[in-house]
């Protein structure tokens, strides 16, 4: 009997995941919660954090690309973050994927992006790694908690 309370029971936790600039450009381009897809394929709660590099670049494109279409996904992406946990890092790096990397690794958290070539990084790493792949399927890549 205790085994099935405890089998069946639900766990509460929630995951703690660092989120890439392209992840955050995918949301705002489609317009749905793709966080709630996520936490649906990972059944867990997902807590997003980000960190100073990642806002820096969302601004900058905001910023450099006047008007354009991307320059406001950009903008939306900035919006959204600002809902998430801000994550105060002392890496100075100026590289975004470098700085995403090393926290990851520092804080043991898995990293949520759409970057092809971080996602071989982070891989390379033993960084756990959750992305989209073309046919819109939630995948993860290494052990997550």
């Amino acid at each position: 009997m205790e085994t099935n309370r405890l089998r069946y029971s639900k766990i509460n936790c929630t995951l703690r995941v660092l989120v890439d600039t392209s992840f955050l450009m995918r949301i705002a381009e489609l317009g749905e919660d793709l966080l709630a897809r996520v936490e649906e394929s990972l059944n867990t709660k997902i807590a997003p954090v980000v960190i100073p590099n990642v806002v820096e670049e969302l601004r900058s494109l905001a910023r450099a690309r006047g008007r354009g279409m991307k320059a406001r996904r950009a903008g939306l992406a900035l919006i959204l973050c600002e809902k998430f946990e801000q994550l105060n890092t002392s890496i100075e790096e100026e590289n975004v994927d470098l700085a995403l990397l090393k926290t990851a690794k520092a804080l043991r958290l898995p990293v949520l992006t759409l970057d092809s070539g971080l996602r071989r990084a982070l891989r390379n790493s033993n960084v756990s790694v959750i992305y989209l792949n073309k046919k819109g399927e939630i995948r993860v890549e290494g052990f997550i908690p």
